[in-house]
């Protein structure tokens, strides 16, 4: 009897993406349940969380192995530099709101606020990186995906403003100015997808 292939590394890191999702929002929900002293506001982010991680889990096992196209110095580079940001990212967020309420200083309110951008910062910039220093093939998928993405969220959100304009819809400015970077981090991801199977 043959031995069965291992899964593709994209399949595997779907797995762990999937696992991570179904178990925040299982966190979240017994939480909720248990009626534990954790506020609607950590809840939610749990809640997003855990279906990003089932987005990201979707995106990746759909996705074409590239593990052979990209040299595994660059890959592993890229993870190193994408680490820490995305950590601080993840720590900024979970206290973002708990640190605001502990001050009144105006300098201090604006870091705070800001911390998770300047994460973000970190994040692209690492983005950046990986896309120069890939192959031509990588990089035309890579930066077809994004232009693809920035262009349906944006019309996605022209889309949204009219409709608010005509009061068909009330989404309020703040949620819809925090979601602009996530929907596009999603986008992407799906859109890389579609590009990625055309092509590899």
């Amino acid at each position: 009897m043959a031995p069965s292939e291992p899964l593709p590394t994209c399949r595997r890191k779907a797995l762990w993406f999937g696992g991570f999702g179904v178990a925040t929002i299982l966190l979240a929900g017994a939480a909720h349940a248990l009626h534990l002293p954790i506020s609607d506001w950590v809840l939610g982010l749990l809640t997003g969380f855990g279906v990003g991680g089932l987005g990201a889990a979707a995106v990746l096992w759909w996705l074409p192995d590239a593990s052979d196209a990209v040299p595994k110095r660059l890959s592993s580079r890229y993870r190193r530099e994408m680490l820490l940001p995305m950590t601080g990212y993840v720590l900024a967020v979970f206290a973002f709101k708990p640190l605001l309420h502990r001050t009144d200083s105006l300098p201090l309110r604006v870091l705070v606020s800001l911390l998770p951008a300047l994460f973000v910062l970190g994040v692209m910039r690492a983005f950046v990186r990986y896309v120069r220093d890939s192959d031509e093939m990588q990089r035309r998928i890579e930066l077809e995906a994004g232009a693809f993405a920035g262009l349906l969220v944006s019309a996605g959100f022209l889309a949204a403003g009219f409709l608010q304009s005509a009061d068909l819809i009330a989404i309020p400015a703040k949620v819809a100015m925090l979601w602009v970077f996530p929907m596009l981090c999603f986008t992407y991801g799906f859109t890389k997808v579609v590009i990625a199977r055309r092509y590899l």
